[in-house]
């Protein structure tokens, strides 16, 4: 194990010095001793990479959180706080929110309504989409089900198994009238609900 250069990982990814614990522990149960100085000088050099403004700035510009793990004069939290300004927008929300993205509450409370403006329209569209492609699932399995048991007629099968088809094949076509009624519904409130944001979608 190259100690020195599993610490300078840790410390560019901006993993803590107890890291060191965690990666540790493995090697204690199998009678390994783990460098701890070689890791801490590693980690070391590796911090001081990730810890710079212009570092700060860019996970700040792609909505990361924070990690307080650098110096206060390394200007790392400048370049955040620089970042987080371009990434809390309308905008940035809207497309967070499209793609399903959890929202970390990164911004600041003067910029955070309006990205939650922008994120809750991108949710409630990403929520529509979902229920959608479930539904058209959902019908699609209810489709090879039915395939699947009327396959069956092929073959030389008894009166009491042909009842017995017969039965599970209405319940599947009631099934079906009633995924595809829903799949209509929400399909509508798809498109009714993109055409009334259509103005303001990014």
């Amino acid at each position: 194990m190259d100690w020195f250069e599993l610490g300078r990982t840790d410390g560019m990814s901006g993993n803590p010095r107890s890291t060191f614990q965690e990666r540790a522990k493995p090697c204690l149960k199998r009678g390994v001793i783990p460098d701890r100085q070689a890791y801490y000088n590693g980690h070391d050099e590796g911090l001081a990479i990730y810890c710079t403004e212009q570092h700060g700035f860019d996970l700040g510009k792609k909505g990361l959180p924070y990690k307080p793990i650098c110096p206060d004069d390394s200007g790392f939290r400048i370049g955040y706080d620089k970042g987080i300004q371009l990434y809390c927008t309308e905008k940035n929300g809207y497309s967070a929110g499209v793609n399903g993205w959890e929202y970390n509450h990164v911004c600041p409370p003067q910029l955070e309504v309006n990205f939650l403006k922008g994120y809750e329209k991108g949710r409630r569209l990403f929520e529509y989409r979902d229920r959608v492609k479930m539904l058209q699932n959902r019908l699609n399995h209810i489709q090879l089900q039915i395939r699947n048991k009327e396959s069956f007629y092929n073959y030389d099968i008894s009166d009491e198994q042909t009842i017995q088809l017969r039965s599970e094949l209405r319940m599947l076509d009631i099934e079906y009238r009633e995924v595809s009624r829903e799949l209509r519904y929400a399909t509508l409130e798809l498109q009714d609900y993109e055409d009334s944001t259509r103005i303001n979608v990014y």
